[in-house]
């Protein structure tokens, strides 16, 4: 492969323009074709454009960190840094589900559900990504979605590398710094679809739009981030955006070798429409990781809390009062290639339920062939208001291909 690509480079390389020949105003010179010249020299010239020094190996080595600083951000594939291509990587989902009772009228909600009491199909999201160093200053990532309705874009920002005093910007098309969940993508989930209480008090889909964040990484012996972003959001689909602050506290504290706590804060408020009308977001996320130090195994705890309360006009059209609703979860990683959670939620009704609280207990099984597919059963039961509800079952299958980037933690 390695001889393919270096081969490939070097024939069009070779090859002369006519424009440098009749800019020069000099005969084309006879060049060395690729077969002529000695494969390591070769393989010593990509080095060299690679940022090798000249007494390393042919093969491209990672630069080490500078002192004092990290080490510069390369992207993935040299060969492809190379040929100016970014990262590729493409995330399909698709589902089998089966639902007790009339989830659409009943249970709103984004998630893969079915008709009452009718299995169903359904072909879930194909996520493309594409990633790459731009320069030694910014990074780009972008996200595009592909479902059943139609294609758009997921997230597409650029990131600072280089600012000084622990401070970084995003600039795009962003996910909203609120929350645990809210920041990832559903294919980084354990469990199949979102919490109803982050889908019923921050939206439809993920809070997240147009804008810029700001992060500062506090100098503290501990993980302690503080972002702050501004931004358009769009709650649900195909209505207007309005202006958001958002802003979130995070701190991560090492419990020993094996175990890691994460606690984080977050704010937001977002304007409804006319002056002096906003809705005011609150939350609050743990997270605890297990992992000892050999084999794959680990345990991960993790909770939410939200609350919502709107403000000024809005108040009168959707009461004053405070909303809440909270989730947590369990997951056990048991070994390679199985995984077991448990989740409990509570949040506001919706739909033509009674007005009240809602409440679902969902168990989960998962297996996982290798580290690029995953096959998930998950199965609840939905209480509504008055003691309605049924059985809710999804069978999920998931793969990913290409060079995909870590997400957060």
């Amino acid at each position: 492969m390695r001889s393919l690509i270096v081969a490939s480079v070097l024939a069009v390389s070779a090859v002369p323009t006519a424009g440098s020949a009749q800019s020069s105003g000099a005969a084309p010179q006879p060049s060395t074709s690729p077969a002529q010249q000695d494969p390591k020299q070769l393989e010593a010239e990509i080095a060299k454009e690679l940022g090798a020094s000249p007494s390393a190996s042919p093969a491209p080595q990672q630069a080490a960190p500078p002192a004092g600083g990290a080490a510069p951000a390369t992207g993935g594939s040299p060969y492809a840094r190379l040929l100016l291509l970014p990262d590729v990587s493409a995330i399909g989902s698709a589902s089998l589900a089966y639902d007790g009772y009339d989830v659409e009228k009943r249970s709103p909600r984004g998630g893969p559900y079915s008709p009452a009491e009718k299995p169903a199909f359904a072909f879930e999201e194909l996520e493309l990504g594409l990633q790459a160093v731009v320069d030694p200053y910014v990074r780009a990532d972008v996200f595009l979605s592909f479902t059943e309705a139609g294609a758009g874009v997921e997230e597409a920002y650029v990131t600072t590398l280089a600012l000084p005093a622990g401070l970084q910007v995003r600039a795009g098309r962003i996910y909203s710094p609120f929350g645990r969940l809210n920041l990832q993508h559903p294919h980084a989930w354990e469990f199949v679809d979102a919490p109803l209480a982050r889908e019923r008090l921050l939206g439809e889909e993920s809070l997240g739009g147009p804008g810029v964040e700001v992060a500062w990484l506090a100098p503290l012996p501990w993980f302690s981030e503080l972002r702050l972003a501004g931004q358009n959001t769009t709650l649900v689909e195909d209505a207007p955006s309005e202006l958001t602050g958002v802003a979130r506290l995070l701190n991560y504290v090492p419990l020993g070798e094996t175990a890691t706590l994460g606690v984080g804060l977050s704010a937001a408020r977002r304007g409804e429409g006319t002056a002096g009308a906003f809705r005011d977001l609150g939350g609050a996320d743990a997270y605890l990781r297990i992992r000892p130090t050999s084999g794959r195994a680990y345990l991960a705890v993790q909770g939410e809390v939200y609350a919502r309360k709107f403000r000024g006009a809005a108040a009168d059209a959707n009461g004053g009062g405070t909303d809440t609703g909270w989730w947590t979860q369990a997951f056990w990683r048991q070994s390679t290639w199985w995984g077991y959670g448990v989740r409990y939620e509570r949040a506001p009704s919706a739909g033509e339920a009674p007005a009240g609280t809602e409440q679902r207990a969902s168990g989960l099984v998962t297996w996982f062939p290798s580290e690029f597919q995953r096959l998930r059963l998950q199965v609840g039961w939905d209480r509504l208001p008055g003691g309605g509800g049924g059985l809710e079952a999804l069978l999920h299958v998931e793969f990913g291909i290409g060079a995909h980037g870590a997400h957060p933690f």
